[in-house]
């Protein structure tokens, strides 16, 4: 992205020679931010399906073959970007799978509110590059058409699904139009950033090293080559110097932490999440300091469980279409627990932070070994290991000899 914008913006700038011979410089702020603010999948979310057996077992062998967690994670940061997505269960090969479609290639028309689909028309852009190889696929609620780059119809065929199969996914609740405002400001100064990067090679090139000079009386101007072994024979009156320039290097990094500064503190992330420098921070400053991005994670989770909902509901009609021998009951249903990531704290704060909540009787040793071992999916599992570890130290405690000397 930064070699097909900054070529087009160098020449407005510079000459059209020296602006060829610029590096061109760009950094990935925008994938930072966004990787921090689409915090609705930092852990891994917990899908059940509430039905049959037989419901549970497809549900998960959909969630492998199409890849939902990798895949709605991805979704949920292009939805934080861009604000609209589509997400379509599809029927692909024999298998269910799931595509993330943005803006750029999406055409949709709604009804009375922008949730309302009546239709999607998707471009299919040919790796060749010709325009005549450009192709459409157009969804309604009553038919399917592959259409050629003139919308000439190449194939027609009744939708087997009798709904628009996309699910939409906004970044907030969309009120009037379908399409949300994106996060121009972002990209803006994304693209301020790589010009001062660029900006900061060119000086440091152009300006960074000095230049020698020779003057002699009543003589023209030129060039001569020198080295450190060469002596330059001067005649009387004459001069030779080393000039160098004061290059703005330490205002263009002024100016380059200025604008990231600002990227962070409009998104609502902490100075120190853009920072390059090592900040060492308790786990209480680290709360402290994330508060406005708990409050928009939770607004995420509320949107995202809606979304998880009627994607099931949405992969429900496509896998029953195509396997009408073994279907997902209709009163099935999906329940997804969203982790909720703790900040990282010492051993030692963690270990007294236990003592004393067990000590209040807030939670038990029970509590503790399934926290520190995922594994232990119920109580009386971890009872068990629990009691296992309890034996193995009081054996050890009682042993005179140490185990590596036995």
């Amino acid at each position: 992205m930064v070699r097909k914008i900054l070529p087009r913006i160098l020449p407005l700038y510079f000459f059209c020679d020296s602006a060829l011979k610029i590096t061109i410089y760009g950094s990935t702020l925008v994938k930072k931010v966004i990787n921090n603010l689409a915090a609705v999948y930092g852990m891994p979310a917990i899908r059940n399906v509430e039905g049959t057996k037989q419901d549970q077992a497809i549900f998960q062998e959909i969630s492998t073959s199409a890849g939902l967690p990798v895949k709605l994670k991805a979704a949920s940061r292009y939805t934080k970007l861009l604000k609209t997505i589509l997400i379509r269960p599809v029927w692909r090969n024999g298998k269910m799978d799931m595509d993330v479609l943005t803006g750029d290639i999406l055409d949709v028309t709604t009804g009375d509110c922008p949730e309302d689909l009546r239709s999607v028309l998707i471009t299919h852009y040919p790796e060749s590059g010709k325009q005549d190889e450009v192709e459409f696929s157009y969804w309604t609620g009553e038919v399917f058409q592959r259409l050629d780059y003139q919308g000439n119809v190449i194939l027609e065929e009744p939708n087997p699904y009798h709904v628009v199969p996309y699910v939409p996914c906004w970044d907030r609740c969309p009120l009037n139009d379908f399409w949300l405002a994106g996060g121009d400001d972002l990209i803006n100064i994304q693209e301020a950033i790589n010009e001062k990067l660029t900006d900061l090679l060119y000086v440091i090139r152009m300006q960074g090293f000095g230049v020698g000079w020779i003057r002699k009386k009543n003589q023209a101007g030129g060039q001569i080559g020198v080295n450190p072994g060469t002596l330059v024979e001067l005649p009387e009156d004459g001069a030779l110097g080393f000039e160098s320039q004061q290059a703005p290097i330490k205002e263009i990094l002024e100016a380059i932490s200025f604008l990231i500064t600002q990227a962070a503190v409009s998104n609502g992330l902490s100075v120190s999440t853009l920072s390059t420098k090592v900040v060492r921070e308790s786990g209480l400053a680290k709360v402290q300091g994330q508060r406005e991005l708990e409050e928009l994670r939770r607004d995420d989770i509320i949107l995202w469980k809606r979304y998880e909902e009627q994607l099931f509901q949405m992969i429900r009609t496509v896998w029953n279409v195509h396997n009408p021998a073994r279907k997902i009951i209709a009163s099935a249903v999906l329940k997804t627990d969203f982790s909720d990531p703790k900040p990282e704290i010492s051993a030692k704060d963690q270990a007294e932070t236990w003592e004393k909540e067990i000590g209040l009787g807030v939670i038990s040793p029970i509590d503790v070994v399934m926290m520190k071992n995922q594994d232990l999916r119920t109580r009386e599992e971890a009872a068990t290991w629990l009691e296992k570890i309890k034996a193995e130290n009081a054996k050890f405690r009682n042993t005179e000899t140490s185990p590596t000397q036995t």
